[in-house]
């Protein structure tokens, strides 16, 4: 038996099927514009018959329905659309293929103001839209989370999910007001997933401009994105990620903005979690008042795994920040970050921090002061311990509670200032130490980890490729 779309998709995501077959038949409904269709006829089941109110639509569908949407058109929402049922929303462009940049769903903001989607199926599928003018407040009778769409189970794929707000006239009362463009969350067990996504220009009051995950036991993945543009005012600027059930995985996060007092202004990564294969690059925060993390900010424990992380900017930690637990950084480059005070590379404050850094680059950021490429606080209570890294110079505290191997300490040689990739000559070529899970692993450029010929990894996200390498599979 073939599966479904959405079968295809949450295997994609890693996500458990707990039914192979939850229903016998289904259904396709059709969606036009009025303009299009003057007189829409029930049961709504082929072109001619097309409704032209896509709620009503989607609250009569079941099981194992798809809703098409067709394309060339706006439609203007005036109410959040709930699905409740394991059906998929999706757009119709010639051939029957999916049409995000000409599928417009309006929140039609400031007009009113209502969500476009809260999904709490397990099944429950949208697909090829763009999403726009979305906003969520607790003045509008919504939760203040999710301008554009709040997931309690559920998968978005193929969207451009833009200009949407998390926002509220008194903000100081509501402890999150996050995800100005999705909330993922938040009770244990919820699940779902962002993927082949455009999320950009969206602003959430306090976390999560683009994305805020809260993670119970369920699993949240966003991969395959270009997190872009977004804004908060408290933390994670383009992604919040909260529990270590969320896992990030080949993604663009880039030129988010952390207003104010925001850290992370890139990512936020909270008890656990993961961040792999992905660009961080020109994220910003507020570098006239106290924050860390311009790339990243990890607290509470979690994982940065073959990442780049450059061009980031905060007041300190420009690349990367961590606090509290354990944290791990691994096959990293963290180059070229600016902070205004301190800590340009890589920060590792307070105490009882057991952060693990190995395989990583860590080059030719600045500072305002000496500690351009890294800084470790006293660390008291835990030792860090730096493995097989390239930085200058080599790390140490005062405080002797932490341990540093293989430290290279030359210049890595990269390709320039833009293109960070390693040169021929670089002494991080076969200098990592090779790990269980490099296993048919992919650096953030997509080469193997650990190739047939060399068989030890490279410092850094990018493993080095001979001119001219051919691979040969069997």
């Amino acid at each position: 038996m073939k599966t479904k779309y959405w079968q295809r998709m949450l295997i994609g995501l890693g996500l458990t099927l707990v039914l192979t077959t939850p229903w016998a038949s289904a259904t396709n409904y059709y969606v036009v514009t009025s303009s299009q269709q003057p007189s829409p006829t029930p049961p709504w089941t082929n072109w001619g018959w097309a409704h032209t109110n896509l709620i009503e639509v989607v609250a009569a569908a079941r099981g194992g329905d798809t809703v098409y949407v067709t394309n060339n058109a706006t439609y203007w929402l005036t109410n959040q659309i709930t699905v409740s049922y394991p059906i998929t929303v999706r757009s119709w462009g010639p051939g029957g293929i999916m049409d995000p940049t000409n599928t417009i769903l309006d929140g039609n903001y400031p007009n009113t103001t209502n969500r476009h989607f809260t999904l709490n199926n397990y099944w429950a599928t949208i697909a090829g839209f763009t999403l726009t003018n979305g906003w969520a407040s607790p003045e509008t009778n919504l939760s203040a989370n999710g301008g554009s769409i709040y997931i309690y189970y559920g998968m978005v794929t193929n969207c451009i999910i833009m200009r949407n707000y998390a926002l509220s006239t008194n903000a100081a009362s509501y402890s999150i007001l996050g995800g100005g463009g999705i909330y993922m969350g938040p009770n244990a067990g919820n699940s779902g997933g962002v993927w082949n996504c455009t999320i950009s220009g969206n602003s959430a009051y306090k976390s999560g401009g683009g994305i805020i995950t809260i993670s119970g036991s369920g699993n949240w993945r966003i991969a395959n994105c270009t997190i872009s543009g977004n804004s908060a005012s408290t933390e994670g600027g383009g992604i919040t990620a909260r529990g270590e059930s969320t896992i990030i995985s080949n993604c663009w996060i880039v030129s988010n903005r952390g207003s104010g007092g925001a850290s992370g202004a890139g990512i936020i990564l909270n008890n656990g979690a993961e961040c792999h294969n992905s660009f961080i690059m020109g994220n910003a925060s507020d570098t006239t008042v106290w924050n860390e993390g311009g790339g990243v900010r990890i607290f509470g424990g979690g994982l940065l795994r073959n990442c780049l992380i450059a061009n980031n900017i905060a007041r300190y930690g420009g690349g990367v920040a961590v606090y509290d637990a354990l944290s791990r950084i691994q096959n990293c480059t963290i180059v070229s970050n600016y902070v205004s005070v301190s800590w340009g590379g890589l920060y590792v404050g307070r105490t009882n921090v057991a952060t693990k850094v190995e395989n990583t680059i860590i080059w030719g950021n600045s500072s305002a002061d000496t500690y351009s490429n890294w800084f470790i606080t006293a660390n008291v209570g835990a030792v860090s311990t730096f493995s097989n890294c390239c930085t200058s110079p080599k790390f140490y505290n005062a405080y002797g509670n932490l341990t540093d191997v293989n430290t290279i300490t030359n210049d890595p040689r990269l390709i320039s200032t833009t293109d960070f990739r390693l040169q021929s000559s670089s002494p991080c070529i076969n200098a990592g130490a090779n790990r269980a899970w490099m296993e048919n692993a992919l650096d953030v450029y997509g080469n193997r980890r650990i190739d047939n010929f060399r068989k030890t990894v490279d410092i850094g996200a990018y493993e080095y490729l001979s001119p001219g390498t051919v691979f040969g599979f069997q």
